[in-house]
């Protein structure tokens, strides 16, 4: 009874049900909810085993494609295969490599030469005569990663990729190669920023801030403009690998 005298919805509907109306409809409903049950169970069953056969289509084409060689994954690059993608040395290396002009790479001195117009801008058409190259070269305790001697310069280029500067590292490099002839200092790291152990107003304003990306642009110049090296299919493959390495690792 509601609080204005009228039946309650439960009061009114009683006396319509009877009791064997209202267990016949649970049992009804029951039976329903087990045939529903036992659809559901029927159609997961047929839909798991629609899946495991699809499943084991798709395993048989994977298994397929890897085994013909065309399910390709992991490095691509030579360094990065053997683990020394970001090993400082093994760039410092193959900067040494690229930057000599007679190695079987046909680039000539194309690399010195923009790592020079780098520094200090576009040179005069006359050969860049490049006469030695050598990596870690040391004086007085501290290691120049690559030094180049040519006809009226010196190059000397120190090279981070992951390792961080050591002190007054930047000063005493200086120090060590002022005296060379027309010397070009370069600071080669992954995003191209300044030499924090430059601390000396010479040393400071001597050297020049480089990027990996940019000797990649660089050395892509290099390749397109020779002939040489297009003609030195295995020489060109080691640059262009190379190249993918500098690509993927530093951008």
């Amino acid at each position: 009874m509601t609080d204005d005298g009228r039946p309650s919805t439960v009061e009114a509907l009683s006396p319509a049900m009877p009791v064997d109306q209202v267990s016949s409809w649970t049992a009804q409903i029951r039976s329903m909810a087990i045939e529903w049950e036992e659809i559901a169970e029927r159609q997961t069953r047929a839909l798991l085993a629609d899946w495991n056969e699809a499943m084991s289509e798709m395993r048989l084409l994977h298994d397929r494609l890897v085994s013909a060689g065309l399910w390709l994954s992991g490095p691509s690059d030579f360094l990065d295969i053997i683990g020394l993608a970001r090993h400082e040395n093994t760039h410092s290396r193959m900067l040494a490599w690229l930057l000599r002009p007679t190695a079987r790479h046909g680039l000539g001195s194309g690399l010195v030469r923009r790592l020079m117009e780098h520094c200090i801008g576009e040179l005069e058409l006359e050969p860049v005569a490049v006469r030695e190259v050598a990596f870690s070269v040391w004086r007085n305790g501290r290691e120049a990663d690559l030094v180049v001697w040519g006809r009226g310069f010196t190059l000397i280029i120190e090279n981070k990729v992951d390792a961080q500067e050591q002190d007054a590292q930047c000063d005493d490099l200086y120090e060590n190669f002022k005296h060379e002839i027309a010397p070009l200092f370069i600071f080669l790291t992954p995003g191209g920023r300044q030499p924090l152990t430059a601390t000396k107003r010479e040393a400071h304003r001597a050297f020049t801030a480089l990027s990996w990306p940019m000797v990649r642009v660089m050395l892509e110049a290099a390749l397109n403009e020779s002939r040489l090296a297009t003609a030195l299919a295995d020489a060109g493959d080691v640059v262009r690998n190379y190249l993918r390495t500098l690509k993927e690792k530093f951008g």
